[in-house]
């Protein structure tokens, strides 16, 4: 399936985009796609119709990333759960904005560079992870600052913009960073649950259950002792993880002082090394499978970091503006949903980006040197401006 068949449906439905600039998003795409090298402004121009220009331009417009990515996830039907995250992008200069350190979990420790925090969706049945919004994590706030407003604060002011577009998005993973009272209770309110990872020594209590005793004086007792994960004799055993089966699942409604809340907490014990993880959700009523199956999807997210920074040039931008910087992260993300959209509808790639992007360029390679021969099928290789694409693979000394 050719892209401009995938693009058509889902640029058609964007209702504040010109005719030029879908002329635009098309060609950005099948070049993002179908390109060799780095995805700079200039490298982009020599496999494309536009020039270097042009893409400056176009890339510090406005897009509804949003509603694009939401279109994507619509023809790819099924059951989908909410994923964020954040991923480093390396970035060297001056005057990018943005520019500080970041953890980077390849490296161990904070590099400097950039960050995007990543709203996706994963499809249940499927695991297909498409990608929603990015957005650029700003420079020198920190949890430690002395100030209220931190990472986090940014963190919830993307999910709090994002969430009431997202309504088919009612159950949301994070990783235990994310295991914070705030985004507990923003989900809470906007009607959406959220499942984490916990500390090993999360400070956890059993309910009580007895009722009051005879002779008993002053309020009901509300806990029962502290959850001990070494002992599991009060935990109900639920059986083997649905996708692991060295991983036995442990299950018990504990309350946690720290969320000021009552959790469904599930126990993952590996049976093999005998270490344990804690996973909690605030829907009361959600199964232990389920609830380590939906953490387990979680990585889906990074799978998709990964194909957009090997295949449609993450972190290659060449800008260093806001717009322009935010504009190509999203693009890149976007790129993969097209790609995975297109590996759908041809079996012949047997599902793999590598092929897809292998087949675009010579596509585009071809395409060029049918335009340029003559009506003998000939071209004169000697003039200068003759077979452009034989420049294509050169890259700088």
């Amino acid at each position: 399936m050719s892209i401009e068949k995938t693009l058509g449906p889902i640029l058609a439905k964007l209702s504040d985009v010109g005719k030029p600039q879908r002329k635009f998003m098309a060609e950005l795409f099948s070049v993002l796609l179908g390109h060799q090298g780095r995805a700079t402004f200039e490298n982009l121009a020599r496999y494309s119709c536009f020039t270097e220009l042009t893409f400056r331009r176009w890339f510090a417009r406005f897009f509804d990333w949003v509603e694009f990515n939401t279109a994507c996830m619509a023809l790819y039907p099924g059951d989908y759960i909410g994923v964020i995250d954040c991923t480093f992008v390396p970035k060297s200069g001056k005057t990018t904005y943005g520019l500080g350190k970041f953890w980077s979990s390849c490296a161990g420790k904070a590099q400097r560079g950039l960050e995007a925090s990543v709203l996706a969706c994963v499809n249940v049945a499927t695991k297909q992870c498409f990608a929603l919004e990015a957005t650029q994590t700003p420079p020198g706030i920190t949890p430690r600052d002395g100030r209220v407003y931190s990472r986090l604060s940014f963190y919830l002011e993307q999910l709090s913009d994002c969430l009431p577009r997202l309504t088919a998005l009612t159950h949301w993973v994070g990783d235990g960073f994310y295991a914070k009272k705030e985004v507990f209770d923003l989900l809470a309110n906007a009607g959406r649950h959220l499942s984490t990872r916990l500390r090993s020594d999360a400070d956890l209590h059993h309910l009580w259950l007895g009722g009051r005793q005879p002779g008993q004086r002053g309020p009901n007792r509300k806990y029962d002792g502290k959850a001990r994960f070494e002992d599991l004799g009060r935990w109900e055993a639920v059986g083997a993880h649905p996708v692991h089966d060295h991983i036995s699942l442990y299950t018990q409604l504990l309350y946690s002082k720290r969320f000021a809340s009552t959790l469904p907490v599930v126990l993952l014990l590996d049976t093999r090394s005998n270490k344990y993880v804690l996973l909690a959700s605030t829907h009361l009523h959600q199964q232990p499978a389920q609830v380590a199956y939906y953490y387990h999807l979680r990585f889906q997210i990074e799978l998709l970091f990964r194909d957009a920074k090997q295949f449609t040039g993450m972190t290659q931008c060449q800008a260093r503006s806001q717009d322009k910087l935010d504009f190509h992260l999203n693009a890149s993300l976007a790129a993969i949903n097209v790609a995975r959209l297109m590996l759908e509808k041809d079996e012949s790639l047997h599902n793999s980006i590598n092929a897809l992007v292998r087949r675009m360029t010579d596509r585009r390679i071809w395409q060029v040197i049918y335009r340029q021969l003559g009506l003998e099928g000939l071209v004169d290789v000697n003039q200068f401006d003759s077979l452009q694409c034989q420049f294509w693979r050169r890259k700088a000394a």
